[in-house]
């Protein structure tokens, strides 16, 4: 690429960029307030006492909660579903899977990694998370 190719790409790149530019507004450029700072102050402590006050962009009701059982009947419940194993404990129903007991010892599987790591099917993705064993 010679010089006039490259100017010809820096003034098109400059000059997509200072159209896109424009002069700063401040966010409270002609507005013009009705109340006083006090006033919005003492707005804002009614809001919060009366529960008006919006915390969020929604604007939700807040509804009643009527329990429909004790607290001793839900405890029971959950001591009756730890008990028969039915407690769902998480967002997901996988299955538990026991651990099963391997057939080797440490040191049978040892020599097998040896000789994985001598061969090093995946390059220098291979890592040595042993320990130096």
């Amino acid at each position: 690429m010679n010089a006039t190719h490259l100017i010809a790409a820096v003034a098109v790149l400059a000059s997509a960029g200072s159209v896109l530019a424009q002069e700063y507004v401040t966010p409270d450029a002609g507005f013009a307030s009705t109340k006083t700072r006090a006033e919005v102050i003492a707005e804002l402590h009614q809001a919060r006492t009366d529960g008006s006050m919006n915390y969020s962009d929604y604007s939700y009701p807040v509804v009643k909660f009527t329990p429909t059982r004790s607290r001793a009947e839900v405890l029971a419940q959950l001591h009756q579903a730890r008990a028969d194993g039915s407690l769902n404990d998480s967002d997901h129903n996988y299955p538990v899977l026991k651990a099963e007991n391997s057939s080797k010892t440490r040191e049978e599987v040892h020599p097998e990694l040896v000789q994985y790591r001598a061969q090093r099917p995946y390059g220098d993705l291979d890592h040595d998370y042993s320990g130096g064993h």
